[in-house]
């Protein structure tokens, strides 16, 4: 099994004019990474472009036909990661929910939002479709059945974990709408069982653990 920190090529955008030289613009926040340009007359065409560069960068992150596994609180930053790779990839437990009945938020059907999670990664991994998970996978037990899932089909797959402060979760968490806010005392447990899966991970059977986040401000490390 392999461990390292991730660094994804997100992007920062100008939506307004840029500097008011009259253009807007995009940069890559990834150390040592020069894409970017300041000099677009419509913003549309800027985003476009930023977008292309974040899906093509985070193609290459993962050996095809990989099971990537988010673990992480509500708040992380994991749907920001997810949006950067080819839509196609991302399995979400909120976008399900949100289809089975026009709200992210509601619980209440997460039962058959799970059902179809499932079914959406058996398909995937059979198929040898790299998959992206983006849902919280904090408890061991969750987890222990997505690598089955992988090694049944022989498919890599890392477990990528967001060390997201507790303290800019909590913001981020409480600037959300109603339906989406999580309590506050779940999102702690959450970050509180995120600490406790790095001393895990390597005994689970991931191929991979990647993290991505400010370690240094949280204290978490790969065990």
């Amino acid at each position: 099994m392999t461990s390292s920190a991730l660094e994804p090529h997100l992007t920062w955008r100008f939506p307004e004019r840029h500097l008011n030289q009259g253009t807007f613009g995009w940069d890559c926040q990834s150390p040592g990474c020069q894409a970017g340009n300041y000099r677009y007359p419509d913003a549309r065409d800027a985003a476009h472009d930023a977008d292309a560069h974040e899906r093509d960068e985070a193609q290459k992150l993962f050996e095809p036909g990989t099971l990537v596994v988010f673990v992480g609180p509500a708040a992380a930053g994991k749907t920001r990661l997810a949006d950067a790779f080819p839509v196609d990839w991302v399995v979400s437990l909120d976008g399900l929910r949100r289809l089975l009945s026009g709200d992210a938020g509601n619980q209440s059907v997460t039962p058959q939002a799970v059902q179809l999670q499932d079914l959406l990664v058996e398909t995937r991994l059979e198929y040898a479709e790299t998959t992206v998970l983006d849902s919280t996978n904090v408890e061991a037990a969750v987890r222990a059945r997505l690598v089955a899932r992988a090694q049944r089909w022989g498919r890599p797959v890392v477990a990528v974990v967001f060390v997201t402060g507790l303290d800019v979760c909590l913001l981020r968490n409480n600037k959300r709408p109603p339906n989406r806010r999580v309590p506050d005392e779940t999102l702690e447990w959450q970050y509180e069982q995120t600490a406790l899966s790095l001393s895990l991970l390597a005994d689970e059977g991931f191929t991979g653990v990647r993290t991505v986040g400010a370690a240094w401000r949280t204290g978490l490390t790969l065990a």
